[in-house]
């Protein structure tokens, strides 16, 4: 932490600077319940959670989010004070994992608990995507535009470091102490240390928002008038809609293959919970040397030469897991992921800030949230369809290479604000 600090250059008396603080300190707090999170869908498979079920896991949340995230945006948007509600969101849905911890104890209507999770899972997808709409902007209102790459670096290597030790402990935890008590007290302990995040979150000063609402959000609207409305609002900034656009392209194949990993870990490659915290922690060790490595690239490369740079090499991580004989081998592409995908998400996260209008940002979050959940939403459940029928090994390598293939939509049509020239290559 002290190391961070002497990095961002942090001056108390500053209040920009205090929020940076609070928001390091925060998600320290906060990937301790993520960790656990982590292990969420191993839990449904060991609850004995069919393929197509988990499929409807990684579905369902992304069609909530598409029906949720516009009135979200719609009613932050008329909100100067928005701060409390996202604050509020966010302490419902960690509580949620309480629930959690006691699905093992009930027995309802006969519905199997691998089921009962999933469906209790899904059930909490509307505080979170609430959050979500209101997160992203709030970020935008706190840091000032000079230090957004370097708190999001910050961020991330303490994310990573935080879940690196915490994955690793929770798995050997898990293998260690009976089902289902081991995940029910891991669930709980999150939940706990989850609070701490609130607290800091609570300290940070946000400044009152403008009421500007668009057109897009004036009024309640039928689902066609939605649909005319939200075109207009990405015609009128077409950087927007570009990167909205790519990002569909390139994630299609990645949506696809989602929830085939878990599947493919545990029933084919008979991976138990030590390995999958293991897997965890390599990444996030990748994560956090990624970060440090793709903040300095970024100086010198630019955000947009970086984004298309290593975004058309995700698509090769499915590829080499169905192509790799040993859960050993699928580790190390595991920490080869976890190196590129830092640049690619630290570069895509400060481009796609800059192409959502400032005094629009709910509205244009949710915008953004609902267009791509749409192909979240289906992609899993073909995945899954594709796999029953095709292979696992076949599906990860097609839908990798389809990933790939999108991705060079960000060197085809560049993804930069209007009036600003690309980085020079």
């Amino acid at each position: 932490m002290d190391r961070i600090y002497r990095l961002l250059h942090l001056n108390f008396a500053n209040q920009d600077d205090r929020n940076i603080w609070y928001l390091i300190l925060e998600i320290f707090w906060s990937s301790m319940l993520a960790s656990a999170a982590s292990f969420n869908a191993a839990y449904v498979v060991h609850l004995g959670a069919s393929n197509t079920v988990i499929g409807w896991f990684n579905s369902i949340p992304a069609l909530l989010a598409v029906i949720i995230s516009l009135p979200a945006g719609r009613f932050l948007q008329r909100r100067t004070q928005r701060k409390p509600w996202i604050l509020w969101a966010l302490t419902i849905y960690r509580l949620s994992y309480l629930m959690m911890a006691l699905i093992p104890l009930i027995q309802l209507l006969h519905i199997p608990q691998g089921s009962l999770a999933v469906l209790w899972l899904i059930s909490w997808t509307a505080p979170a995507t609430f959050f979500n709409v209101g997160w992203t902007p709030m970020l935008a209102d706190v840091i000032p535009v000079e230090k957004r790459a370097a708190t999001f670096t910050a961020r991330n290597v303490v994310v990573g470091a935080t879940m690196s030790v915490f994955t690793f402990l929770f798995g050997q935890w898990l293998y260690r102490v009976a089902f289902p008590l081991n995940y029910q007290l891991m669930y709980c302990f999150g939940v706990i240390t989850s609070m701490m995040s609130i607290y800091f979150l609570l300290r940070i000063k946000v400044p009152d928002s403008v009421v500007s609402p668009p057109v897009a959000i004036k009024t309640r609207l039928n689902l066609r008038q939605q649909v005319l409305t939200v075109k207009k609002s990405i015609a009128d900034y077409p950087g927007f809609f570009q990167i909205v656009l790519n990002t569909t392209f390139y994630g299609i194949g990645l949506w696809l293959v989602q929830p085939l990993y878990i599947i493919y870990y545990v029933r084919t490659l008979h991976a138990n919970d030590a390995w999958i915290g293991l897997q965890g922690t390599v990444g996030s060790l990748a994560t956090i040397f990624g970060y440090t490595l793709w903040r300095w690239i970024m100086t010198r490369w630019g955000e947009h030469n970086t984004l298309k740079r290593t975004i058309i090499t995700q698509g090769l991580f499915p590829v080499l897991v169905a192509l790799s004989p040993s859960l050993t081998i699928i580790l190390i592409a595991i920490a080869l992921n976890g190196l590129v995908a830092a640049g690619i998400n630290l570069s895509h996260f400060n481009t796609l800030l800059k192409l959502i209008p400032e005094d629009q940002r709910p509205a244009y979050t949710a915008i953004y949230m609902s267009l791509v959940n749409i192909g979240i939403f289906i992609c899993p459940l073909v995945g899954v369809a594709l796999a029953n029928t095709f292979g696992f090994a076949p599906t990860l390598i097609v839908c990798g290479l389809l990933s790939c293939a999108g991705a060079f939509s960000f060197w085809i049509w560049p993804v930069i604000k209007p009036g600003e020239e690309p980085e020079p290559a």
